[in-house]
Order: C-alpha cells, then sequence, then structure tokens
C-alpha cells in the first residue's frame, strides 16, 4: 500500500526534516552506542553493509552491490579489495563476461558478519525492548519499505 503523493506533498516541511534529521541521528547514535560498548568491533560501517548485503541476497557484481549501498562505483572497489585482502570476500570472474568480477562472502566472512552483529542485535534488543510487538513488527515494516523506495530509486 502507497503513499497518494497528495499526501506527501501536504507534508510539512517541519516534519520531513524531523524525519530526516531523526534517521539521521538514530544512525550516529547506534553506531555511537555499539563503538562504546564494543571498541574493538571488527567490522564497521560500509563494510558491514556489504558483508550483509552478500550473506542475504548471495553473489553479487560490483556494481549492483554500489546500488544497493548507495555508494560509488570506485568506493565499491576500495571496499572490496580491503574485505578480499582479510579473506571476507572472494572475488570471481563471470562465465558470460570476463570483464565483470562476481563477488561472494567466504566462510570466514560470514563467521565475521556474525560476530560484528551480535552486538548490535543486542543493543537493538536493549532499545526495542521498551515498545510493543506490533510497534516493532510496524517499525520494521517501515524501514523495509523506505529502504526498498530508496534502492528503486539509484536504479
Amino acid at each position: 500500500m502507497s503513499t497518494s503523493p497528495e499526501l506527501i506533498e501536504t507534508t510539512s516541511d517541519e516534519l520531513l526534516d524531523q524525519v530526516s534529521a531523526n534517521v539521521m541521528m538514530m544512525g550516529r547514535l547506534f553506531v555511537a552506542q555499539c563503538e562504546r560498548a564494543h571498541p574493538a568491533l571488527l567490522v564497521d560501517g560500509p563494510r558491514l553493509l556489504l558483508l550483509r548485503a552478500l550473506s542475504e541476497s548471495g553473489e553479487k557484481r560490483a556494481g549492483e552491490l554500489a546500488r544497493l549501498l548507495g555508494i560509488k562505483a570506485p568506493a565499491t572497489s576500495s571496499l572490496i579489495e580491503s574485505l578480499e585482502a582479510e579473506g571476507l570476500v572472494l572475488r570471481s570472474g563471470d562465465a558470460h563476461d570476463r570483464r565483470v568480477a562476481i563477488i561472494s562472502i567466504t566462510d570466514e566472512g560470514a563467521r565475521t558478519l556474525q560476530d560484528a552483529m551480535a552486538p548490535r542485535r543486542e543493543l537493538a534488543r536493549r532499545l526495542l525492548s521498551s515498545l510493543p510487538e506490533e510497534d516493532v513488527a510496524t517499525l520494521v515494516r517501515i524501514q523495509r519499505s523506505l529502504v526498498a523506495t530508496m534502492t528503486d530509486m539509484g536504479r
């Protein structure tokens, strides 16, 4: 179910600014809380998102990863090279197009991802424990919808 364009057009600038600021602030505070509780996190930021994308959706071309992460191709290449050097991802050739590299997560990458997600999962559990289960389900549904919309906008 999508929202009508008319409803969005009548949403106040103040409310839209609040949504934008809240999203940015929640992201920054979440990362800060994780780092404070676990200063030696193994994987952070875009590296974590890249591993998660590969874990959830399987192997991807570098360009697909760039689009999914909302970053430029050179930044994606740098992330891939770094993670490949650590043995967390594997780069292989495309059987149909030798110019294209296919990126997949390694077993070590999957273990590292699980280890990196544990403190984030615990923080999310603590944060969401004060909300009713229905609100948590609604929040997740809204987040998924917004992520899908933003991903589609990048195409």
